[in-house]
């Protein structure tokens, strides 16, 4: 199984439900999926996939929400 998480940007486009990137100031969604692969390094195809968008940081400059962290543990 291959995971990797990915930012759509959507920076500069009024589309709802987005939220921060990896700048405040940029705007778009992320991306979790996991792929199989067979050991002969065939795709087989995607099992599963997360997306969300991030909630802004609050005035402690802290994120609420899960840890993304476990977006990996879940793809396992």
């Amino acid at each position: 199984m291959l995971q990797d998480t990915t930012e759509l940007d959507f920076n500069g486009q009024s589309i709802d439900g987005v939220g921060p990137l990896s700048y405040e100031a940029q705007r778009g969604l992320y991306v979790h999926p996991t792929y199989a692969v067979s050991t002969d390094r065939e795709p087989l195809g995607v099992l599963d996939a997360w997306m969300w968008a991030r909630e802004p940081k609050d005035a402690n400059g802290q994120r609420p929400g899960i840890k993304e962290s476990t977006r990996w543990v879940e793809g396992l």
